[in-house]
């Protein structure tokens, strides 16, 4: 939504706070809802069965990218008459869905077959017959932000997430299988499709423009290389582990990456949501860039940054606590996720910043380098084991972090300055919350607390070292309210 002559800006709006709030419990249940789910499923199940389902889930992926990419950024960030583009958009991804869930139906017994894991099959139809409802909820939540209307999503998403959460324990205490795991995702869809249709002031019509579709598509090229490149990168490790090994091995790289990705997405979600919403608006409007760069940059490099310290120095403790023992094995590899995940804010800004300038080739080709880089990782240390593979690709990652500041600068033609400054401070707090940190974890250890009430403690105690951090970047300016405003 365009900001009219005399209208408040965001850091006026009063919305800030409140959509803060909201944004981080709702994205937090996202995040808790997976937590919750791999640490009973770790509980029940072995390495192998969880790996049957983080397999499914890697061709579940697939067909969601292929419906959220292009598309998705068409919907959000287009100047076309509104109805026109959403009723169209809608239809594609909606085919997008029916058409991806068709293809993991039909095929589901070869790709059990070629994985020698005959649980995948039932699994795999399951799924394929959700990606329909998937990709209505993926349209939804675009027109959701297109709209600026970031309350109502949230609120969307938490009840989903926290419903299916509820669901999927029931599930897995009832009947300890991966099946109980495909249970969770139905309720979370059911939910979604129920609550996000409920928050929608406009609805899709029987609407089809041609030309739209082609100008989408044209738009959507781009993206969907460097979306394929990205994807292979970050799933492709499950899947030459699936081959090469076994789905066990598989389940705990997935485990670690699902350990790392709840906690960290917990801050980097709500970014990247926001991030996309504000980036629409400046491309609709033709204001500059830099000041929105500089905002959401700066707050990443704190917040993400701090999330995955936290995980690096509470996690080895917490999954030696609270997993079963066969998980150990993924401590390091999990603390390397984390590391992995945090590099990823210059990544993230990618893909928004060049649909806006509608340069989305330029995006295709970093992304091509990097996952050139991520796949010749996964070839050469593959058959090291999950933890050398995870070290090399968190390796990968923190190379990329530069690189990608270096393409928008040039390719985007971003004024990447004011964002490189608020990143030097975000940094220095960082070093400081890391620091302060560490110090307060050695001295729990020393105090002969219980290994769960240690980890227990220690994550209260990042909270509020958090807590401070984020006070300290608000007086400096590093962090601001005006990024969750509507």
């Amino acid at each position: 939504m365009s900001r009219k002559p005399g209208e408040p800006t965001s850091a006026q709006k009063p919305g800030g706070a409140g959509n803060a709030a909201i944004s981080f419990i709702a994205l937090s249940s996202q995040q808790l809802s997976a937590f919750v789910i791999t640490l009973l499923a770790a509980g029940v199940l072995g390495a192998g069965e969880y790996g049957v389902y983080t397999l499914a889930v890697v061709f579940v992926e697939f067909v969601v990218m292929l419906a959220y990419t292009g598309y998705f950024h068409f919907l959000v960030t287009s100047d076309e008459d509104e109805t026109a583009v959403l009723s169209t958009t809608f239809w594609i991804m909606l085919g997008i869905g029916v058409l991806g869930g068709l293809v993991m139906v039909l095929t589901a017994g070869l790709v059990a077959l070629a994985f020698d894991a005959p649980q995948l099959a039932p699994v795999l139809r399951a799924f394929g017959l959700l990606q329909p409802f998937a990709s209505m909820i993926g349209w939804a939540t675009a027109a959701l932000t297109r709209a600026g209307r970031m309350r109502p999503y949230f609120l969307s998403l938490g009840v989903s997430n926290f419903g299916a959460m509820i669901g999927g324990t029931a599930a897995l205490l009832i009947w300890p299988s991966v099946y109980a795991l495909v249970i969770f995702r139905v309720i979370r869809i059911g939910l979604g499709i129920i609550f996000f249709g409920l928050s929608l002031n406009q609805r899709p019509s029987f609407l089809f423009d041609r030309r739209m579709a082609r100008d989408a598509t044209r738009y959507a090229a781009g993206l969907y290389g460097a979306r394929l490149l990205t994807f292979f990168s970050n799933f492709g490790t499950d899947l030459v582990l699936a081959a090469i090994f076994s789905t066990a091995e598989a389940g705990l790289y997935r485990f670690a990456n699902r350990i790392a990705s709840a906690t960290v997405d917990l801050v980097a979600q709500p970014l990247r949501s926001f991030s996309l919403k504000s980036f629409g608006q400046a491309a609709r409007t033709e204001r500059p860039l830099a000041d929105v760069f500089a905002l959401y940059f700066g707050m990443s490099i704190l917040l993400v940054g701090g999330a995955a310290v936290t995980l690096m120095i509470l996690g080895p403790e917490a999954i030696r606590t609270l997993f079963h023992p066969e998980y150990a094995a993924a401590i390091i590899a999990t603390q390397a996720m984390a590391l992995r995940a945090f590099a990823r804010v210059g990544q993230s800004m990618i893909e928004p910043v060049f649909s806006t300038r509608k340069t989305t080739n330029l995006a295709m080709w970093f992304n091509l380098a990097l996952a050139a880089a991520m796949l010749g990782s996964i070839l050469a240390f593959a058959n090291q084991g999950v933890t050398v593979l995870a070290i090399a690709q968190a390796g990968v990652q923190l190379i990329s972090l530069p690189l990608a500041i270096w393409a928008i600068a040039r390719g985007a033609e971003v004024d990447i300055w004011p964002g490189l400054r608020r990143a030097g401070l975000a940094m220095v707090l960082l070093t400081g919350f890391a620091a302060a940190l560490w110090i307060s974890w050695w001295g729990l250890g020393q105090s002969g607390l219980a290994p769960g009430w240690r980890v227990g403690a220690g994550a209260l105690t990042a909270l509020s070292l958090g807590g401070m951090a984020v006070a300290i970047a608000m007086k400096l300016q590093v962090l601001s309210l005006r990024a969750f405003a509507d």
